[in-house]
């Protein structure tokens, strides 16, 4: 396995069990919000992950999410690019400003969707770590 890979694994495997622990917590004002950071730390983890992933295997592909997350779809790390782009979207809806609708609503989708594509991933990942 790739050293850079196995690291970058590690970090989204630790993120996503932070995400967890948030999220089996009674939600309040304040849970919210860590469920909040802890889904971007998850998502970003994630997808650095597929980079690395990718990276490994000598694929040339920019590291950024919105290059990242299509190829990661057509290699099959991922089954649903939209998901994935909805994903993409709520982090990116958390990034620059505060609004408790938003708040509430990106805090559903992780625990709802979220972690489910999240955990995917990771599962994928570990599973093709070899190939």
């Amino acid at each position: 396995m790739d050293a850079r890979f196995a690291l970058a694994l590690q970090h989204f495997e630790q993120a996503l069990a932070t995400l967890q622990e948030a999220l089996a917590l009674p939600e309040d004002p304040f849970i919210r919000d860590s469920v909040i950071m802890r889904f971007t730390y998850a998502f970003e983890a994630g997808w650095k992950a597929g980079y690395r992933w990718l990276s490994a295997r000598g694929l040339d592909v920019d590291e950024g999410a919105f290059e990242v997350i299509p190829e990661l779809f057509k290699r099959r790390l991922i089954t649903d690019a939209q998901a994935w782009g909805e994903l993409r979207k709520m982090r990116n809806r958390t990034a620059h400003t505060y609004d408790e609708a938003v708040a509430r609503l990106v805090a559903a989708f992780a625990r709802t969707q979220a972690l489910p594509l999240l955990q995917a991933l990771r599962d994928e990942l570990k599973a093709r770590a070899d190939d």
